[in-house]
């Protein structure tokens, strides 16, 4: 059966949670400085990898697959921190100043929405940057509106959420976990003992 896939038209947001973290910004730092021609997007599947046709032929899959091209991503997203992209991989050490200081005016114009966060699911961040809701069904309808307001300020036509952030405790799966009804009315009850901040951004 053959698959009709859309082309990937317009600009595609690419919001990340940890936006500030080391693994993030060396990711939107290699994406900017590639599409500036300025480095080749090493370890990126999607713009070095090719892919063995019937024919016998090899292409990349970038020509095959109808992505979004580099120069249509917007990056942004959330963390708890307010340093901008260019501060946070500075402080990050992972890449060179030199390095950064090409794509420097990008990397500072990304400056991260307040987080979802809770210290009890993390504790050894304390975040200064955070989102303030009475339940976790208020923090998820914040993070919503973020997402509409990203969409329409940088006029995207799809948003791609990605997790970046430090990695959350340990929850066992529980009854709130078994159906969407079950998730929203724990999260409307706040139920934090079972609804971490990782699963509002989910939802």
């Amino acid at each position: 059966m053959k698959e009709n896939i859309k082309p990937a038209t317009g600009r595609l947001g690419v919001l990340v949670v940890g936006v500030g973290g080391a693994v993030a910004t060396t990711m939107i730092t290699g994406t900017l400085a590639a599409r500036k021609g300025l480095a080749k997007a090493i370890g990126s599947i999607t713009q070095m990898a090719a892919m063995r046709m019937q024919d016998g032929k090899e292409k990349l899959i970038k020509d095959i697959v109808p992505l979004a091209d580099l120069n249509d991503i917007v990056f942004g997203g959330w963390d708890i921190f307010p340093d901008n992209a260019y501060e946070a991989a500075m402080y990050a050490e992972v890449l060179k100043e030199k390095d950064l200081n090409l794509v420097k005016d990008e990397l500072q114009a990304i400056k991260p929405m307040p987080a979802a966060f809770d210290h009890n699911f993390a504790k050894r961040l304390n975040g200064t940057h955070i989102k303030k809701a009475a339940t976790r069904w208020e923090m998820t309808e914040q993070l919503r509106e973020d997402i509409r307001n990203f969409k329409a300020a940088n006029n995207c036509e799809r948003i791609a959420v990605l997790w970046a952030a430090s990695t959350e405790i340990y929850i066992p799966l529980s009854k709130e976990h078994e159906s969407l009804a079950a998730l929203e009315q724990a999260m409307k009850e706040n139920n934090t003992e079972v609804i971490s901040p990782s699963m509002c951004y989910a939802y």
